[in-house]
């Protein structure tokens, strides 16, 4: 998955709609899949996945690509919270909050 992912900048990239399951339905595993990958991304090395929250969202979506947009909310030696959104033709896929500690 996290060949989708630009190296040059990981907080934005966009990936097809297969990628959360659409067209028509979205599925929950493959938008967690799609949202770690992205979290680990914009973490960098150093750090593992201590704990996830995501909300997907019960609407099916079209053909659109889907925006991701992760971002480090907080980094402290020890710790860093990390967000990312996925929309899609302007509605929210789905979002989810992640902390990882120092590995």
């Amino acid at each position: 998955m996290t060949d989708r992912y630009s190296e040059t900048d990981p907080g934005l990239s966009r990936v097809p709609p297969s990628a959360v399951g659409a067209p028509g339905r979205i599925v929950f595993e493959r938008c967690a899949e799609v949202a770690v990958a992205a979290l680990r991304a914009a973490a960098g090395d150093g750090f593992r996945l201590a704990s996830l929250s995501i909300d997907v969202a019960s609407h099916a979506i079209g053909e659109a690509d889907v925006e991701i947009t992760a971002s480090v909310d907080k980094r402290t030696s020890a710790i860093l919270f990390a967000s990312v959104m996925a929309i899609s033709a302007g509605h929210m896929v789905f979002s989810a909050q992640a902390l990882f500690a120092r590995a």
